[in-house]
C-alpha cells in the first residue's frame, strides 16, 4: 500500500503545482472513497426503522443523505452532503433508541466514540427516538439549523 500511496500523492502534487483541480480531486477520490460522494452509488442500509424516517424526512428537504458511513472503524447512521461541495459531508447524524443508551456503558462508549469522530474533522448531531416521535419537525428544524450553521462557517 505504501508505494501505491505515494504514487498517487506525488501524481496529486503534481496536479496541484500545475493547477489542474480536477486532477487533483480525482486523485483524492481514488485514494479516499469518502471524498468520492458524487460519484459513489447510494447503498442504503438503516439500523432500525427509526434512522430510515430521518433519512426519508431530510431527503423530503432536499438534503443529499447517506446511509452507514463508514470512518476509522466506525459507523455513522446518516451523512449529509454538503450542499456547496458535494465532494465531502457536512454533518454526520446519530439516531439514537432509548433502549439503545439506556446502559451506562453504552453512553460512555458513545461518548468516547462521538469524541473520536470529531478528532477526525466530523461535526456530529444526535436526534433521540423519544424527541423524534414526540416532534420530528422539531428534530428536522434543528438539523437544519445546524447544517446552516456549519454551511455559513465553510462560506466565511
Amino acid at each position: 500500500m505504501g508505494p501505491k500511496l505515494l504514487k498517487r500523492y506525488l501524481e496529486y502534487a503534481f496536479s496541484i503545482a500545475t493547477k489542474e483541480r480536477a486532477s487533483a480531486l480525482q486523485v483524492l477520490k481514488a485514494v479516499n472513497p469518502v471524498l468520492n460522494v458524487a460519484a459513489s452509488s447510494e447503498n442504503i442500509s438503516f439500523d432500525s426503522p427509526f434512522e430510515e424516517e430521518v433519512y426519508r424526512a431530510l431527503r423530503q428537504q432536499g438534503y443529499d443523505v447517506r446511509t452507514q458511513v463508514g470512518c476509522s472503524g466506525y459507523r455513522i447512521d446518516l451523512a449529509v452532503v454538503d450542499p456547496s461541495d458535494p465532494t465531502r459531508f457536512i454533518l454526520g447524524i446519530e439516531c439514537d433508541g432509548a433502549m439503545f443508551h439506556s446502559a451506562k456503558s453504552a453512553r460512555e462508549r458513545d461518548i468516547y466514540r462521538q469524541r473520536f469522530l470529531e478528532s477526525k474533522g466530523w461535526k456530529i448531531s444526535r436526534i433521540w427516538s423519544k424527541n423524534w416521535w414526540q416532534d420530528p419537525i422539531r428534530e428536522i428544524e434543528k438539523i437544519q439549523t445546524v447544517i446552516k450553521s456549519l454551511t455559513n462557517q465553510i462560506a466565511s
